[in-house]
């Protein structure tokens, strides 16, 4: 199974840190790879496209960084990059938002292995997105069915399984969607 490519930005005023990132991060996952050097240009590029993954290398040049992570933690999966006196501290602060913190002195098979678990939080939450979604139409289609069978029953004084075979037989009469005879039937009857 071919794996999916995800977004990924870099947000680093560190040529050689930006260059260590994306040398440890598995090649084949990430497309396109955005840098940025500061916070402002990072939350502009956010508006403007998609990103499933942001790694942040603090300090930024025009704030701290963890205060972006905290935003863009809202859109996509978010680490951040400090220095290891300050990994506790920041840890602590932006776990409750799902960030993952680093110490700069983290090794290239543990950023590795690091990049590979926020793709897989991105796929999956990604999957329970999609999951979800579809969830709620069927959710949909079944009120909306039920809603239009009962209209059908008080209005047309149908029984519920005259009711149902009328929809079925308007569908194939007609060749249009299930749903779509249900929502004329929603639309011509209610009051």
């Amino acid at each position: 199974m071919q794996k999916e490519h995800l977004s990924i930005m870099i947000v680093s005023n560190d040529p050689k840190m930006i260059d260590y990132l994306k040398k440890a991060m598995p090649r084949d996952r990430f497309f396109p790879v955005f840098v940025f050097s500061n916070a402002a240009d990072a939350r502009r590029n956010v508006l403007q496209r998609q990103t499933d993954i942001v790694i942040i290398d603090t300090p930024l040049p025009d704030e701290f960084g963890t205060k972006l992570a905290q935003d863009l933690s809202l859109k996509c999966a978010a680490a951040v990059i400090v220095k290891p006196e300050l990994s506790e501290r920041i840890s602590y602060k932006l776990e409750q938002y799902g960030i993952v913190t680093l110490p700069r002195t983290l090794h290239k098979a543990l950023l590795y292995q690091t990049f590979i678990l926020l793709s897989i939080s991105v796929t999956k939450t990604k999957t329970l997105s999609k999951d979800r979604d579809n969830l709620k139409a069927k959710l949909r289609e079944v009120k909306n069915t039920s809603k239009a069978k009962a209209l059908l029953i008080s209005k047309k004084s149908m029984t519920e399984e005259e009711a149902h075979q009328y929809i079925q037989k308007a569908a194939m009469d007609s060749c249009k969607k299930k749903s779509e005879i249900i929502e004329d039937i929603i639309e011509k009857l209610s009051d």
